[in-house]
C-alpha cells in the first residue's frame, strides 16, 4: 500500500519531500486508505496466527490504445473495472483500489488489494485466489465491459450483429452504439458513405495499426466512440469494433460493400436488354415511396380478433337495439353472425381493405408528410386504419375495422402500461440496490469498528502488561525497607 502510494526508489523520496503521492484514482471499501491498512493487519492479528496472508493484489494494465493517461473518463472506468474485479474475486471482502499512471511504458493500471476476510463467513477467503481462477473471472468481466483479452481467443464462428445485439441490454450503451453502426452502413453503399452515416449519427471511428516486430506484419483495428444517452452524465464512451459483431469491423465492413457492389453487377448483367420505345415528352417522376420498415407494415391480425371482435359486436348491436326498441335480428344481425362463424373469409376481407388502404397512402402525398414527423409509425396506422374504415363497402367491414383500430390504440395502451411498470420496477431495483449497499457499508462499517475496537483493547493490555513488568523489575532491584514501629509512618526514614 505504500508502494502504490508513494513509489520507490528516487520517486519515492521525491514524493516525500514534496508532499505528492501518485495516486491517479482510488477508491475502496474503508473510509480511508489508513483504515483499510489497520483493519487488515487487526484481521490477521485475530487469527492468532492461523493466516499467512493479510490480502492479495491483482493487478491489471491496458495499452494506450484501449485506455488513455491523459483522459479522466478512461482513468475512473480503469478504477471501476478494478473495483468489480474485486467483487468478482471475493465479493465478500474489502478491497482498496488505486490507479497508476506514471509507468514507463505510458499504460493505465491499476493495484486492486482485497483484504483476505470475508465479512459474511468471519474467516479468511477460501478460495478463488489462485491465477488460474481469477484469469478466468478477469478475462470474462473484460469481454463483458469491452476491454481486449490477452491471449489466444476461443475459435469461434463469425459473429454477426443481428445475433448479438439480444445479448445486450435494451438501453444498455452497447447496443445503442451497434445500432447506430449497423443502421449507418445498411444506409450507405461504399466506405465513403459509410463514414458520412456515422458522423449524421454522431459516431466517431478510430482506427489503430499495430505492426509485428517479428513479421513485420500490420494490423488494423476498428472502435467506435459515441455520447451514451441513458448514461448518468451522458458522455462520450467508447467500444472495440470486435467487441461488438464481426460484421461491424473493418473487414466486416468491407466485406459487406464489397458484396453488396457484387450483387449490383449480377444484376446489371441478368438485367434484359433495354427495349426501344418512341420519344415521349418526359413526364415527372413518381415520388419515392416511404421506407416500408415501419410499425405499420409488421403489423398484422389474427383470425381470434375477429371472432372477440364479432363477439362484442353482436352484443352491442342487441343491446343498442333493445334500447331502442327495435328487433335486432335484421340484416346487420346477420352479416355479424356470419363473421363470427366464418372469421377467416371476414379476415382476409378486413386484410385486403387495410392492404389498399396501405397502397393508397403510400402514394398520397400525405404519407410523405406524415412520414416526416417524428413518429411516423403511429400517425401512419392511424391513417391507414382510418381509410380502411371509411372505405370499408359493407357495415360489418366498417365496424371491425374500427374494432381495429381501437384494438391498435389498446396495444399503445398496454405498451405505455408496460413501460410505466418497467420503469417502477427498475426504480425499485435501484432503490432496492442502495438499501443493499447502504447495509453491506454498516455490515463493513461495524466490522472495521469491531476490529478497531479491538486494536485498541489489545493495545491497552499490552501497555498494561508492559506496565506491570516495569514495576516488578522495580521492586526486584530495590527491596523495600521494614515497616516502622509506628503506626503513623509507613517507612524508616
Amino acid at each position: 500500500m505504500s508502494y502504490t502510494e508513494l513509489g520507490e526508489g528516487k520517486k519515492r523520496t521525491r514524493n516525500i519531500r514534496e508532499k505528492t503521492n501518485r495516486i491517479a484514482a482510488q477508491m475502496g471499501d474503508m473510509g480511508t486508505r489508513e483504515d483499510f491498512i489497520r483493519f487488515c493487519s487487526a484481521m490477521r492479528r485475530q487469527s492468532q496466527g492461523t493466516r499467512l496472508n493479510e490480502g492479495y493484489e491483482l493487478r491489471v494494465s491496458w495499452s494506450p490504445e484501449e485506455l488513455s493517461r491523459d483522459s479522466p473518463e478512461d482513468i475512473q472506468r480503469a478504477c471501476e473495472y478494478g473495483y468489480a474485479l474485486c467483487k468478482e474475486v471475493a465479493p465478500n471482502a474489502p478491497c482498496w483500489v488505486t490507479v497508476h499512471t506514471d509507468g514507463e511504458g505510458g499504460c493505465v493500471h491499476v493495484h486492486a488489494t482485497i483484504a483476505n476476510h470475508d465479512l459474511v463467513s468471519g474467516t479468511a477467503i477460501a478460495h478463488g485466489t489462485d491465477h488460474a481462477t481469477v484469469k478466468r473471472k478477469n478475462d470474462r468481466l473484460s469481454r463483458e465491459m469491452g476491454f481486449t483479452v490477452v491471449g489466444p481467443e476461443p475459435a469461434r464462428e463469425p459473429t454477426t450483429w443481428a445475433e448479438r445485439k439480444g445479448q445486450f441490454g435494451i438501453e444498455s450503451f452497447e447496443r445503442v452504439l451497434g445500432n447506430r453502426v449497423a443502421d449507418a452502413r445498411d444506409h450507405a453503399s461504399n466506405m465513403e458513405e459509410f463514414l458520412e452515416e456515422l458522423k449524421v449519427r454522431s459516431v466517431e471511428l478510430t482506427e489503430t495499426r499495430k505492426v509485428d516486430e517479428k513479421t513485420g506484419e500490420e494490423t488494423v483495428g476498428w472502435s467506435y466512440k459515441s455520447r451514451d444517452p441513458y448514461g448518468k452524465s451522458r458522455r462520450k464512451r467508447r467500444r472495440r469494433a470486435s467487441n461488438l459483431a464481426d460484421d461491424l469491423t473493418r473487414e466486416g465492413i468491407e466485406a459487406y460493400f464489397e458484396a453488396k457492389q457484387r450483387e449490383l453487377e449480377e444484376q446489371e448483367q441478368d438485367a434484359p436488354a433495354p427495349e426501344v420505345l418512341p420519344d415521349v415528352p418526359e413526364t415527372a417522376e413518381p415520388a419515392e415511396q416511404p421506407s416500408a420498415d415501419s410499425a405499420l407494415d409488421v403489423y398484422d391480425l389474427d383470425r381470434a380478433y375477429v371472432s372477440e371482435m364479432a363477439s362484442d359486436l353482436q352484443k352491442a348491436h342487441i343491446h343498442r337495439s333493445r334500447d331502442k326498441g327495435e328487433s335486432f335480428m335484421d340484416e346487420h344481425y346477420q352479416q355479424i353472425v356470419e363473421a363470427r362463424n366464418h372469421p377467416d373469409e371476414q379476415l382476409a376481407k378486413l386484410r385486403e381493405d387495410v392492404d389498399a388502404a396501405r397502397r393508397e397512402f403510400y402514394a398520397s402525398k400525405e404519407a410523405r408528410d406524415t412520414m416526416q414527423h417524428p413518429c411516423p409509425g403511429l400517425l401512419a396506422g392511424m391513417h391507414v386504419f382510418a381509410k380502411a374504415g371509411r372505405d370499408a363497402r359493407d357495415p360489418v367491414s366498417r365496424m371491425m375495422a374500427d374494432m381495429t383500430a381501437l384494438m391498435l390504440r389498446m396495444m399503445i395502451q398496454e405498451a405505455l402500461a408496460e413501460e410505466a411498470r418497467r420503469q417502477r420496477e427498475e426504480a425499485e431495483r435501484r432503490v432496492y440496490e442502495s438499501r443493499k449497499s447502504m447495509w453491506d457499508a454498516e455490515k463493513r462499517l461495524k466490522a472495521a469498528e469491531k476490529a478497531l475496537s479491538d486494536e485498541d483493547e489489545r493495545e491497552t493490555k499490552a501497555h498494561a502488561k508492559t506496565m506491570r513488568a516495569r514495576y516488578v523489575r522495580a521492586r526486584s532491584a530495590s527491596p523495600s525497607a521494614p515497616r516502622s514501629a509506628d503506626k503513623d509512618t509507613q517507612f524508616d526514614e
